[in-house]
């Protein structure tokens, strides 16, 4: 019944009424071409053919800029969609519409960065019409613009100035990922955090502001590959940073740039904990990884060299 009755919605909005954009979810109807690549959109082709009223809101009338996150990955988001998008929004600003799945750190972050007054926040069940749409491209890899590392330190400057945070990089800070079902890093010594004032922080419990006030406590900063390669948008050229592999190298910070802008170091570990959750193809890479003298190694030279 769900197919039969998603079948005939999708046959509406491709054919009735006359608006030239109609959105829903991750729908996007259209009677234009459109000339970037976007995987998180499904385009389909509109053409006017039915005089049907369609139960819809109406937002046109205005250019909009369209934003789709529907990922919770951070990581993701920040590279596939939200850097692409603000690359070309910055130069041209208009007014954003917004399709979020309840992400209220998603949500904090584009409020700290974009005027609120800029964003509209769409329903994801809610069909919408529009006249025009600007549709950015999906991307990956921040290298392929030559000014990322100045876009990025613009978007540190204002998320820090929105929210009054001033940086007092004093703290050794490590983040395991424990609170999260993949890559954790496994028996943290305690009383080897204490011996060397390391602050063990669970970053993802955190609302955007105090996440913005932990990170720029770091003078050091260790963590569990993952998501997590957002925080180094957040840290600077001075921070020392030792990012933990499970198996291999497998640093997006170093694949796409993020890597740039903070001192970076990558440690590779093979005492593994094969986790239940893993996703990756390469099921492996998902691997918890058990704290051991290799990494209280390299975290005492992190330290050390930050001194």
């Amino acid at each position: 019944m769900y197919k039969i009755k998603d079948f005939f919605q999708k046959l509406l909005f491709s054919l009735a009424g006359s608006a030239d954009f109609i959105l829903y979810k991750e729908q996007l109807y259209t009677k234009k071409k459109i000339l970037v690549k976007n995987d998180r959109i499904r385009f389909f082709k509109r053409r006017s053919l039915l005089p049907i009223n369609l139960v819809t809101k109406n937002l046109q009338g205005e250019e909009f800029y369209l934003l789709l996150i529907h990922t919770d990955n951070i990581a993701h988001f920040f590279h596939d969609i939200f850097f692409p998008f603000y690359v070309e929004w910055r130069k041209n600003k208009k007014r954003v519409c917004v399709s979020i799945k309840e992400n209220s750190f998603q949500r904090e972050f584009l409020e700290s960065l974009i005027p609120p007054k800029d964003l509209v926040f769409l329903d994801y069940d809610t069909a919408y019409i529009f006249s025009n749409l600007i549709v950015t491209p999906e991307g990956r890899d921040l290298k392929i613009y030559p000014d990322y590392r100045e876009i990025c330190r613009e978007i540190k400057a204002i998320c820090f100035a929105r929210h009054g945070i001033s940086e007092f990089r004093t703290k050794n800070l490590i983040y395991g990922r424990n609170e999260l079902s993949r890559k954790n890093l496994l028996n943290i010594d305690q009383a080897f955090l204490k011996e060397n004032s390391i602050d063990q922080v669970f970053l993802s419990k955190l609302s955007f502001k105090d996440y913005l006030h932990t990170l720029a406590s770091a003078g050091t900063f260790t963590y569990m590959v993952g998501a997590g390669v957002f925080n180094l948008l957040f840290l600077d050229d001075n921070v020392q940073v030792l990012e933990i592999n499970p198996h291999r190298n497998n640093s997006w910070a170093q694949l796409f740039g993020l890597s740039e802008l903070c001192k970076f170091n990558v440690i590779i570990s093979n005492n593994l904990e094969h986790s239940s959750a893993a996703a990756q193809d390469e099921l492996i890479l998902d691997s918890h990884v058990y704290f051991d003298q290799q990494i209280e190694t390299a975290i005492k030279a992190l330290i050390a060299r930050h001194d």
